[in-house]
C-alpha cells in the first residue's frame, strides 16, 4: 500500500512539474504576430540569455537592435526597439497552472501601454485579474488623480483638464513584483507639470491567489 502511495505521489509531482514552465520557453514561443521581427536565430539567442545582471543586444529584422534589459525565472523586459518595449511576466495561478501577463509600451510621443494576459500557451485571457481597465478614461481620471485638502476643487478641475487625452504608463518593477500605473503629463511647462503632479497617484499591484491587488 505505502509502494502504491509513493507512486502515485511521484506521477503527481511529475504531472506538476510538467505543467509548469519558465521564462526561457515563454520566449522560445512567442507568436511571430507579436515580435515579428526577429528571426529564429536571435530568438534562440535570447532564448538562451540567462545573465539577470548584464543585458543582451541581438539584430532586428528593421536593421535595429532588440535588447534584454532584465531577466529572470519568471519575468523578462525586452527593448523590441527605440520606440517600444516588452515585458513578460509569469503568474502563478495554482501548483499547475500559470498565465502570462504581457505589458507593451510605445515610448512616443509619451510612454502608453496596453496590457494582455495569455495562457501559456498564448491563447489570449479575456480578463483584467483585478487590474485597472486603463481604456476606461473616466475609471481611470478618478482613480489616479486627487485633490489635496489645501487645494480649491475649482483648481482641482482645472489642473484635470491638463491630463487629457489620458495615456497610462504601466510597467513592473526590475525584479518583476509590482506593477505600477502612472498618468502621463502632456507637454507644457515646468511650473505646470509641477502643479499637475501633486493631484496625480501612482498605484501599484501585486500577484496574489489568483488576482493583482493594490499594494
Amino acid at each position: 500500500m505505502r509502494t502504491l502511495i509513493f507512486i502515485a505521489t511521484l506521477f503527481m509531482c511529475a504531472i506538476t512539474a510538467k505543467a509548469q514552465t519558465n521564462i526561457t520557453k515563454i520566449i522560445e514561443t512567442i507568436p511571430r504576430e507579436i515580435i515579428p521581427y526577429i528571426n529564429d536565430n536571435s530568438r534562440e539567442e535570447i532564448s538562451k540569455f540567462t545573465d539577470e545582471n548584464d543585458s543582451l543586444s541581438v539584430k532586428n529584422e528593421l536593421n535595429g537592435n532588440t535588447t534584454i534589459r532584465k531577466r529572470n525565472d519568471d519575468y523578462v523586459r525586452i527593448d523590441l526597439n527605440e520606440s517600444s518595449s516588452l515585458q513578460i511576466k509569469l503568474l502563478p495561478v495554482n501548483d499547475t497552472t500559470q498565465i502570462i501577463c504581457m505589458v507593451r509600451t510605445m515610448k512616443s510621443p509619451l510612454p502608453e501601454s496596453e496590457i494582455a494576459f495569455y495562457s501559456t500557451e498564448w491563447e489570449q485571457l479575456e480578463n483584467g485579474y483585478g487590474l485597472p481597465d486603463i481604456n476606461n478614461a473616466d475609471s481611470i481620471m478618478a482613480g489616479f488623480t486627487c485633490k489635496p485638502d489645501t487645494m480649491t476643487e475649482t483648481k482641482f478641475e482645472e489642473l484635470r483638464k491638463y491630463i487629457e487625452p489620458i495615456m497610462v504608463y504601466a510597467g513592473f518593477d526590475d525584479k518583476g513584483q509590482a506593477l505600477t500605473f502612472s498618468i502621463n503629463i502632456p507637454f507644457t511647462t515646468k511650473d505646470m507639470r509641477n502643479e499637475v503632479k501633486a493631484i496625480i497617484k501612482q498605484k501599484s499591484f501585486k500577484w496574489s491567489n489568483g488576482f493583482f491587488k493594490e499594494c
